[in-house]
C-alpha cells in the first residue's frame, strides 16, 4: 500500500498582545499586514505541484493568538509544520512552535526564514524545532516531506540542520535555484487576500498585489543581509514575469502590482525587456518598482510609464556623499537628484527611502540627509533607523563605530534605534527621526503633490487614513521595557 505525503502546514506566527498594543503597535498595524507572505506561498506552490497537501496560515493578519493558531493546526494533525521566522519576531516563532508541540508531540516542526538561516544555532537551541531550513525553502521542504514520507534518513536532505540524539547534524547546503522560471506561481489562493491593506499613499489603485521577480543582489551595501538569497543575481524571464502579472489581473482582479524585489533594476535592458513584453500583450495594469539611480535614465523611465508604471521608489539611504561611499551604496547624490527629477518630470511620483544612524553618521550628516530629501521632488519618503542585522557586513563592525543598545531581536525592527553611532544618543536619534518626517511633510509643496494625485472620494478617505497614521509618528516613541543581552 502506497503511503501518501503528509499534510503540511506553513505558518506565519501570530503577533503577541504586547506587540499589537505595545511599543511597536503602530509598526505592526501599518506595516506588517500590507502584503501576503510570498515566501510561504512559493513553498506551498511547489508542494502542490508535487501533489503534497498543504495549507497556509497567516496568523498575524488573521489576528489569532498562539494557542488558537495551534488548536486550528492540530485539528488536521499535519505531519509537518513549517514556521516562518523573521529575526525581530523570532520569539513569536518559538512561542508558536511550543504551542504546537504541546498538542502535536510527534509532528515534525521546521523553522525557516532569515532567522533560521542567519542564526541557525540559536534557533535550534529551542527543542520545539526539529529541523531548520537554511536558505531557499522550496525544494528543501519538498525533499524533507518526501524523506519523512518514505522513512528516509534526513541526512539525505540538502539545506537543513536537524537534531539527532540531542546533537545538531548539518547537511550540505542546497544549491540556489538557477532557473526561477521553473517555480510555479505563488499559491496566493491559500491566503486571505482581502485582509492585506496597502499603505494609504501606496494604495491608489486597488486591489494591489506584490510580486518578486528575482533573487539576490550583486551590490555590496554593508547594511544588507544576504544569507537567504546570496549576492548572485537570478531573474525570471520577461515572459514568466508578465505571465504572473496576467494571472494577477485575470484571476484576482489586480489593478496595481508592486515589484518588491531586492533589486528590480539590475540593468536597463532587463527592465526594457519586461516593459516590451507588457506592451506586446497590451496588458493594462498599474505597477511600481524600485530603481537604481546609477542605472535609470529618462528614456527608460518614459518607457516604464508607457507600460503602466505610476510610481518609482528610490533607495537614497543618505544625503551625504561620504556616508554613501562608506556604506558602499554605489550611487552619488547627484545621480539620485537627476533620476528623481526625471521621474518627477514624467509624473512617476518618486518616493525616497532613507536611513539614519549609519556607522559614520553624525547629527550634521543626518541633517544633511533631511535637507537633501527636501531638495528632491519626492512625493513621499520612508525613513528607518539603520539596523545592523546578523549576516550583514556592518554587523561585524558595528561596535567599532557605535553602540548596540540591545541584543534583544524584538527591537531590531528598523523602526527603533538599536545602533547608536559614536557622538549620538538614542534620544537625539529619535528627535532627528521625527524632525525628518515633520520637516519633509509639513510643507505646502507636499500637500500640492498629493492633491494632484486625487481622483475621487475614495482618495480623500485614503489620505485621511494616511494622515492619521502620519500623526501617530509624533506620538510618544520610547524604547520601553528591559533592554540588554538576553
Amino acid at each position: 500500500m502506497t503511503v501518501g505525503p503528509p499534510l503540511v502546514y506553513l505558518v506565519n506566527p501570530p503577533m503577541a498582545v504586547d506587540q499589537r498594543h505595545g511599543r511597536i503597535e503602530k509598526i505592526v498595524k501599518n506595516l506588517f499586514f500590507n502584503s501576503p507572505p510570498l515566501g510561504l506561498a512559493y513553498i506551498a506552490a511547489v508542494l502542490e505541484k508535487h501533489q503534497v497537501p498543504v495549507r497556509i496560515i497567516d496568523a498575524g493578519v488573521e489576528g489569532w493568538t498562539f494557542e488558537e493558531t495551534a488548536r486550528r493546526i492540530a485539528l488536521e494533525s499535519p505531519g509537518v509544520v513549517g514556521v516562518a521566522s523573521m529575526t525581530m519576531l523570532s520569539s513569536n516563532a518559538v512561542r508558536l512552535a511550543q504551542a504546537i508541540r504541546a498538542l502535536l508531540p510527534s509532528t515534525t516542526i521546521v523553522v525557516g526564514g532569515p532567522y533560521a538561516t542567519s542564526l541557525t544555532d540559536e534557533a535550534m537551541a529551542n527543542d520545539c524545532f526539529d529541523v531548520a531550513c537554511v536558505g531557499e525553502g522550496e525544494y528543501t521542504m519538498l525533499d524533507l516531506v518526501e524523506a519523512i514520507r518514505n522513512g528516509n534518513d534526513l541526512s539525505t536532505v540538502q539545506g537543513i540542520v536537524f537534531r539527532r540524539d540531542g546533537k545538531l547534524v548539518r547537511n550540505p547546503a542546497r544549491p540556489q535555484i538557477q532557473d526561477l522560471d521553473e517555480l510555479p506561481f505563488p499559491a496566493r489562493h491559500l491566503l486571505p487576500l482581502d485582509q492585506y491593506v496597502p499603505q494609504p499613499n501606496d494604495g491608489i489603485y486597488l486591489p494591489k498585489f506584490s510580486m518578486i521577480t528575482s533573487r539576490g543582489c550583486p551590490y555590496r551595501c554593508i547594511f544588507c543581509e544576504h544569507s537567504t538569497y546570496g549576492v548572485s543575481y537570478r531573474s525570471m524571464s520577461p515572459r514568466r514575469i508578465v505571465d504572473e502579472m496576467e494571472e494577477l489581473v485575470n484571476r484576482y482582479g489586480a489593478r496595481d502590482i508592486a515589484f518588491v524585489d531586492s533589486l528590480f533594476m539590475v540593468s536597463r535592458q532587463r527592465v526594457l525587456d519586461i516593459v516590451d513584453e507588457i506592451l506586446r500583450r497590451k496588458l493594462k495594469v498599474h505597477w511600481t518598482c524600485t530603481i537604481r539611480a546609477n542605472i535609470a535614465d529618462e528614456e527608460t523611465l518614459r518607457r516604464m510609464k508607457s507600460a503602466g508604471c505610476w510610481r518609482t521608489r528610490i533607495g537614497v539611504e543618505a544625503g551625504n556623499d561620504e556616508v554613501l561611499k562608506f556604506i558602499r551604496k554605489g550611487v552619488t547624490k547627484e545621480q539620485m537628484r537627476q533620476v528623481a527629477q526625471a521621474a518627477d518630470r514624467l509624473g512617476l511620483h518618486p518616493k525616497g527611502f532613507f536611513m539614519i544612524g549609519h556607522p559614520t553618521d553624525t547629527e550634521a550628516t543626518i541633517r544633511e540627509s533631511i535637507e537633501f530629501a527636501k531638495s528632491l521632488p519626492l512625493t513621499d519618503i520612508t525613513v528607518q533607523f539603520n539596523t545592523p542585522m546578523p549576516g550583514s557586513e556592518q554587523w561585524a563592525i558595528a561596535r567599532d563605530f557605535g553602540t548596540l543598545t540591545t541584543t534583544d531581536w524584538s527591537f531590531f525592527s528598523f523602526w527603533e534605534p538599536v545602533f547608536v553611532p559614536h557622538g549620538l544618543t538614542v534620544e537625539k536619534m529619535l528627535a532627528l527621526y521625527r524632525d525628518f518626517y515633520r520637516s519633509f511633510y509639513f510643507r505646502p509643496i507636499i500637500f500640492w503633490r498629493h492633491l494632484k494625485m486625487l481622483k475621487g472620494l475614495g482618495d480623500i478617505r485614503r489620505i485621511g487614513r494616511g494622515m492619521a497614521i502620519f500623526l501617530g509618528i509624533f506620538g510618544p516613541m520610547t524604547q520601553s521595557g528591559k533592554r540588554g543581552a538576553r
